[in-house]
């Protein structure tokens, strides 16, 4: 059986006030990765994880932070990771 990888992208509105303390909860989270924010409060998460189960638990705990309007995922795809190494030029 070869292992898979989720890669994830979420979608997440924070209160402006609030916005650090949302980030540093999502930056504590292991796989998660801010790939863009503004300053109205928008955020933008990359997420990879073992499992889609993973980030769908990361997606709920996101939701749950104060200063969270919304969380959404908006992207998620499933790869094999040996394939995502080789197209990576990982020798194996």
């Amino acid at each position: 059986m070869t292992e898979e990888i989720h890669i994830s992208s979420l979608l997440v509105r924070s209160n402006p006030a609030q916005m650090e303390a949302v980030l540093a909860g999502i930056k504590s989270m292991t796989g998660a990765e801010i790939s863009q924010t503004d300053p109205s409060g928008k955020i933008v998460v990359l997420f990879e994880a073992g499992s889609d189960r993973v980030i769908g638990d990361a997606l709920a705990r996101i939701q749950l932070l104060d200063g969270v309007a919304s969380a959404a995922l908006v992207f998620h795809q499933t790869c094999d990771a040996q394939d995502l190494a080789i197209e990576e030029g990982v020798p194996q």
